[in-house]
């Protein structure tokens, strides 16, 4: 997007469809109000839509707007073709045209709308509640308050993040700018109204795009993992029934442990391992194991206090202990053999 882009004017976003020029002039002036139902703007405070100030400038894309008592809204003292931007001071009861430009074409309006989105989306964190709302008001034209509320407090919220963020708008009165379906519902005097302008629709749908494909990432990623994780259980429990048939004695927590040092290279070699390489497995898992335990059993912690009174090196004491614990292993190893042939291991030698 272009640098010299205007986006925001006062604390308002800048309609997508104002021109650069107009939107350059406007953002210069000392005061700029914008009525709070339409994109039109104000230099001067107060209501200037319902009754304007002398020297008043306004900066819109409507004028000349026929209402129900057949009375023209801010008359102009020239015509203004559709589909343009005007800026015009108000000056004897008339608005009295300063500049007249086209309104943007489509590709910019775009351009616009969707860094807005942008901004909102990164710059935020969208709840449930946020994204539910949304779509409902994507959903419709106008909504009376309550019945759009309901008595949800979060959507109560919601709403007022929105009507902030400008994605929303409310009126309770009346205001000359308010579009035609959220007159009528304030006429039939079912209370405030909620709608949403063209360009918020467009954002909203951006936003709600955005979502629905980060739900979707979200989903595929789990559903990855899970694939993932049920192939490694998989993988994992046929090693352990290899453990099982080498050592049909060996207790089920442990054939699992060496399914779980082994798998990785299974994984990756696409093969089960052979006898050795389990074999060598379980003497490495429980060696280990007996490394920690057997310095804390009576005979063989009072040898390892004997043998540092006596001044010997700690290589000495660690070769005692690593002993003791071979010979923890090989006995294990053979119990869990049962009548099966013995097997050798270079991790007992």
């Amino acid at each position: 997007m272009s640098s010299e882009h205007v986006l925001k004017l006062g604390k308002w976003d800048r309609p997508a469809s104002l021109p650069d020029s107009l939107a350059t002039e406007l953002s210069g002036w000392r005061f700029v109000l914008r009525n709070p139902v339409a994109p039109s703007f104000y230099s001067k405070p107060g209501a200037p839509w319902d009754i304007p100030p002398e020297g008043c400038l306004r900066v819109s894309e409507r004028w000349n707007t026929a209402t129900e008592a057949n009375a023209t809204l801010f008359p102009t003292d020239q015509s203004i073709p559709d589909g343009h931007w005007a800026l015009a001071r108000f000056e004897a009861s008339m608005w009295r045209v300063q500049s007249l430009v086209p309104a943007d074409g489509r590709a910019t309006v775009r351009e616009l709308l969707r860094a807005r989105a942008d901004r909102l989306v990164n710059a935020r964190r969208w709840t449930r509640s946020d994204l539910e709302l949304l779509q409902v008001l994507q959903d419709g034209e106008v909504f009376a308050l309550d019945d759009l509320l309901a008595g949800d407090e979060a959507r109560g919220r919601s709403l007022r993040s929105l009507t902030k963020l400008q994605l929303a708008a409310e009126a309770s009165g009346a205001n000359p700018e308010l579009p035609d379906a959220s007159r009528r519902l304030l006429d039939s005097g079912k209370g405030p109204a909620v709608w949403t302008d063209a360009e918020a629709r467009e954002v909203a749908a951006t936003i709600l795009d955005w979502h629905a494909r980060k739900q979707a990432r979200t989903a595929a990623r789990a559903g990855r993992g899970a694939e993932a994780r049920e192939r490694g259980e998989a993988l994992k429990d046929s090693v352990a029934d290899a453990v099982r048939k080498i050592f049909p004695g060996i207790p089920k927590e442990i054939a699992a442990a060496v399914a779980t040092r082994l798998a990785p290279s299974v994984g990756k070699l696409a093969r089960m391992p052979g006898l050795q390489p389990i074999v060598d497995a379980v003497a490495e898992i429980r060696l280990e194991r007996w490394r920690q335990a057997v310095a804390s059993e009576p005979e063989v912690a009072d040898r390892l206090l004997a043998m540092q009174k006596r001044g010997d090196p700690g290589r000495a004491r660690k070769r005692y202990r690593d002993q003791r614990a071979v010979e923890r292993v090989e006995a294990e190893l053979r119990d869990w053999r049962g009548d099966l042939a013995p097997v050798s291991t270079r991790r007992l030698g």
